[in-house]
Parts: C-alpha cells; sequence; structure tokens
C-alpha cells in the first residue's frame, strides 16, 4: 500500500493542527471559527479517504478521536471561557490573576462610574460561569468514546456530534462578541447600561447544559452520508438540505452574518431531528 494508508492519518493531523490554532486564537472567536470549519473539513475527508484508500487502521481511529477532542471539545470550550473571562475582566475589574492567566497583555483598568463592584458574589458567579463552558470538553469526550464504542452509529448518530455542537457554540459567541464590541463603546462613552447586567451575554454559559445534554442523548440524528438518492432511504437529509436553501437565500437577502447562518442551519438539524424522533414515537403508540 506504501504512502497511501498515511494519508488518511495525514489529513486528521491537520484535522488536529486546525483545532490547535483555534485554541490559541480562542479570544477571537471569528478567527477560531475558521479554523474550526477547517477542523471539519479535514474530519470529514479523513474518513472519506480512509474509505476510498481501504486505509483502515486502530491508529488511525484513535488519532481521529484524539483529534476531534481538541478542534471539537477543548476548543469550543475554551472560546466560551475566553469570551466570559472577556466580560467580567472588562465589566467587573480586573480579577488580577485570573485575568492575567487569560490575557497576556495589560488590561486596562476599569474607572467608569458604570462599572459593577468586584464583589465576592461577583468573583464566585466568574469561576462558575468559566467553569460551565469547560464542561463541552467534557461530555464531547464522554460523547467521543461512546460513538467508539457504539455499534448503532455506524451509519447515523445518536446524540448531536461534536462537529456540529462545536461550530453552533463557537457561531453564538462570534456573534455576541461582535454585538458585545458595539455596547462595550456605547458603556465606556455614552453611559449605557453596563453589558454585564444584560442576559444575552450569558448565553455561553446558559446553553452549555442543553448541548451538553444532546452531546450524550439517546436521540437519533441522520448523518449527511449518501448511500444512493432515494427519496425513501434520505427524507431527513433531502428535507433539511431545502430548509438550508431557503436558510442561505435568506440570509444573502437579508445580509446575516455568516455565524448567525451557522447557527440557524444547525439548530435547524436539531429541531429536524427532535420532530422526527416525536412523529417516531407517535406513531409507535397508535
Amino acid at each position: 500500500m506504501g504512502i497511501k494508508k498515511h494519508i488518511p492519518n495525514a489529513i486528521t493531523c491537520c484535522n488536529l493542527l486546525c483545532g490547535c490554532m483555534a485554541i490559541l486564537c480562542s479570544t477571537d472567536p471569528l478567527v477560531a471559527l475558521i479554523f474550526v470549519l477547517l477542523a471539519a473539513f479535514f474530519d470529514f475527508f479523513d474518513g472519506l479517504a480512509a474509505r476510498s484508500l481501504k486505509a483502515y487502521s486502530a491508529i488511525g481511529k484513535d488519532l481521529d478521536s484524539l483529534a476531534d477532542m481538541v478542534s471539537f471539545g477543548v476548543a469550543p470550550a475554551f472560546v466560551g471561557l475566553g469570551f466570559m473571562s472577556k466580560v467580567f475582566t472588562t465589566y467587573f475589574g480586573d480579577i488580577y490573576w485570573i485575568a492575567r492567566f487569560f490575557y497576556s497583555e495589560e488590561l486596562p483598568e476599569v474607572k467608569s462610574t458604570n462599572a459593577a463592584p468586584l464583589t465576592g458574589g461577583n468573583f464566585a458567579l466568574a469561576i462558575i460561569c468559566w467553569l460551565i463552558p469547560l464542561l463541552i470538553a467534557v461530555f464531547s469526550a464522554l460523547r467521543l468514546a461512546k460513538f467508539n464504542n457504539d455499534k448503532r452509529q455506524t451509519e447515523n448518530f445518536r446524540g448531536l456530534a461534536t462537529p456540529a455542537c462545536a461550530l453552533l457554540y463557537i457561531s453564538l459567541v462570534a456573534i455576541l462578541r461582535i454585538s458585545l464590541l458595539s455596547r462595550e463603546l456605547e458603556w465606556m462613552h455614552d453611559g449605557a447600561q453596563n453589558p454585564a447586567f444584560d442576559w444575552i451575554y450569558w448565553l455561553p454559559a446558559i446553553v452549555v447544559p442543553m448541548l451538553c445534554w444532546l452531546l450524550v442523548s439517546e436521540i437519533p440524528m441522520f448523518s449527511m452520508k449518501f448511500r444512493n438518492l432515494s427519496w425513501a432511504d434520505n427524507r431527513d437529509r433531502f428535507i433539511f438540505l431545502l430548509i438550508v436553501a431557503v436558510e442561505i437565500a435568506m440570509a444573502l437577502i437579508g445580509g446575516y452574518s455568516f455565524p448567525a447562518l451557522l447557527v440557524a442551519v444547525i439548530t435547524t438539524y436539531i429541531i429536524i431531528n427532535l420532530l422526527m424522533l416525536a412523529f417516531r414515537k407517535k406513531a409507535t403508540s397508535k
């Protein structure tokens, strides 16, 4: 087989490198999103290359899981953690060693009268909100371990796939980061309300429990692997693609950002699978 057997593993290593770059750029969600998209691209093609070249190996399987853990588990966790640390260090003041841990550059002192006082309660809240995004890494590891040992997931998935979870989460944080920048200017110069008191900027912590549940749930979720073009065999996939086409058209017409489109697409994917599960349960109960 020669060099052919190493091609899938080389593609997997590209996935891993992209995941490492996403972690390094985690304080900039848009840049991290680009690297995670590249990681997802390589993750798709390493399996395709392995099937095409018939270059399967135990090492390749383990390497793929390790790369996915970095790119789709650790990277989104650090993106969420970086966003929450930004909120607290900017709007509640410098939290000393914790702030220095996340930011190498010198942080500006918060001297605005609008800044919330750094109390013990705020400090405890900061620790909790920073720990919550890290759960994505933990549950992604559980998801990948489950996937590797679950024979039911050869064609479709049980639970949300880690790439979909990572792209959804990082896209959400990217949208909030853009919004936060504009709110920050209003807060600093116009005396507007402290953005830290707006619940929407807490979403990177609020949505984590739901995503963690979806990762390890038993909900059947279709993959995008087409064995043929039959409507009967690929109904869910075709419905999803039709809705995605409409969402892309709406995004282009409305001028929505690419992260917003990704959030819409992956949310649609989750909703379709939940609806299909509900319909199946209703049919079997009759």
